[in-house]
């Protein structure tokens, strides 16, 4: 059955991080006044989950808006607040974590001094010791003693006033690759001062990024610079999060960059409102996938979502890049039919199986996921198993067993302990080093048969024969018991 949903998760998240930020709220505030844990706010706000539909009307009234709206993704037209607002967030109510670099340090009471003590001039610097006390203070005056990894650990806690000033000092250089991270806890209007000022060097997947928490003029600028750069890459990723007009023009300009494939929007024809191409031809759509590059594949199936078929996602798979298949799978998710979903575990490179897997987890039948056990990396083995956790059965469990690894062997077994059975143990105990078969007993002993402690046995390396036969005490009958003294003597 489709599914229909029309809301975009990373923007319902860059509008429940822009709205908490307007109503007074750290994230750790949001979370006690709702009852939750920071992560959970966290999660919502990168878009990772979306909030549960038990705590929506809470949300809402704790953000002045309604749940339309939360869902609506739409930063730029809020509703009007609803009449029952909660108390916002007083900085007694804040943890009193701030960073070194941001404390601000009170001034200490000394013990007065007696009246004949000298008073002592200060100490003149010399010019190379003021210099090098300039090179290592920041811009606030003090040394920088942290970075933005730091800062971000601690975002969820901090007051908006500090987090703003520390994010300004610290996002530069090499640290812009944390820029993402940041994103969902610094104001808007700093974070969009932040891009302006980084734009050139900023990677279009980390602009990419953070495109749902930057304000409309800040997008609309970017957009202008893609155009008269003639980036591609980066129209493509700016499209679907600017509004309709904006889109319509950078897919003319596109229809330019690409030598007239794209024939976008016709004079005559309205600007689409929706920001999803849905004034594109069909012959448009499939101009733009060939002319785009693989890696931007799954961005493109996120602009074009609501008017995907069949056809149109098989087009975006045979174009997508191998290791951008999972992400492709998120985007095309609603559309995925069992050929298509074939067609994705064919596509997806071995080492990026686990992550699709946890994509299409729900649609995947037996033979299909023995066709992902058979295409995976084997060192993967163990990743694929748990994202596929509930799916799996007797057979699947064998050939997992199988194409395993030999040092992600422990990992797989834990992974699949619960669903065992005596014949799975038995293809554990060839599979295994015969020195680590102690560590196997270890894991299975309770669900292993007599046959397959004769098996372990027989198997077991003589160097830790000794071991394993005091690991299995009871277990073993006097016969057993003999037969590991005489080999041992």
């Amino acid at each position: 059955m489709e599914n229909n949903v029309g809301f975009d998760m990373e923007k319902c998240g860059a509008l429940i991080s822009r709205l908490r930020k307007q109503a007074g709220y750290t994230q750790a505030g949001l979370a006690q006044r709702l009852g939750i844990s920071y992560q959970a706010v966290s999660s919502w706000e990168r878009g990772a989950s979306m909030p549960d539909i038990g705590k929506l009307r809470d949300l809402a009234a704790a953000l002045n808006t309604t749940v339309d709206h939360i869902l609506s993704g739409d930063a730029y037209e809020a509703p009007a607040a609803p009449a029952v607002q909660f108390e916002k967030e007083t900085p007694a109510q804040m943890p009193a974590i701030v960073p070194e670099a941001a404390q601000r340090e009170e001034p200490r009471q000394e013990e007065p001094e007696q009246e004949e003590t000298k008073q002592e001039e200060p100490e003149q610097k010399e010019p190379e010791q003021e210099e090098t006390a300039r090179e290592e203070t920041g811009k606030g005056g003090r040394k920088q003693r942290y970075d933005l990894t730091t800062l971000i650990s601690l975002a969820p806690f901090m007051d908006q006033e500090t987090l703003d000033r520390a994010a300004l000092e610290l996002a530069s250089g090499p640290e812009l690759k944390s820029l993402p991270g940041l994103a969902p806890f610094v104001s808007s209007k700093v974070l969009g001062e932040i891009v302006r000022q980084n734009a050139g060097s900023l990677p279009t997947g980390t602009l990419a990024a953070l495109a749902p928490f930057l304000e409309k003029d800040v997008l609309e600028e970017l957009a202008l610079r893609s155009e008269d750069e003639g980036n591609e890459k980066r129209m493509i990723a700016l499209a679907p999060f600017l509004p309709g007009k904006e889109v319509g023009r950078l897919f003319k300009k596109l229809k330019l960059k690409l030598g007239g494939f794209v024939r976008a929007f016709e004079d005559e024809k309205p600007a689409s409102s929706q920001g999803d191409g849905s004034d594109l031809t069909e012959g448009d759509v499939d101009a733009l996938i060939d002319g785009a590059d693989s890696e931007d594949i799954p961005r493109l199936a996120r602009m074009f979502a609501g008017r995907l078929d069949e056809r149109l996602c098989g087009k975006l798979i045979d174009a997508c890049e191998e290791e951008e298949i999972p992400r492709l799978a998120r985007e095309i998710s609603h559309r995925l039919s069992h050929d298509l979903v074939t067609r994705l575990i064919d596509a997806c490179d071995d080492e990026a199986m686990a992550k699709l897997a946890s994509e299409i987890r729900d649609m995947v039948d037996t033979e299909q996921i023995n066709r992902m056990i058979g295409a995976c990396d084997e060192e993967q083995i163990p990743r694929l198993a748990a994202a596929l956790e509930g799916r799996l059965d007797s057979g699947n469990i064998s050939r997992l067993i199988d194409a395993c690894d030999e040092d992600a062997l422990e990992g797989l077994t834990g992974v699949i302990l619960p669903l065992i059975d005596c014949g799975h143990i038995d293809r554990l105990i060839d599979a295994w080093d015969s020195e680590e078969l102690v560590s196997l007993w270890a894991l299975v002993g309770d669900k292993a048969s007599d046959e397959n402690v004769a098996h372990m046995l027989d198997a077991c390396d003589s160097d830790c024969l000794a071991e394993l036969a005091m690991a299995m005490g009871e277990r073993l009958s006097p016969r057993q018991v003999r037969e590991v003294f005489e080999k041992l003597m």
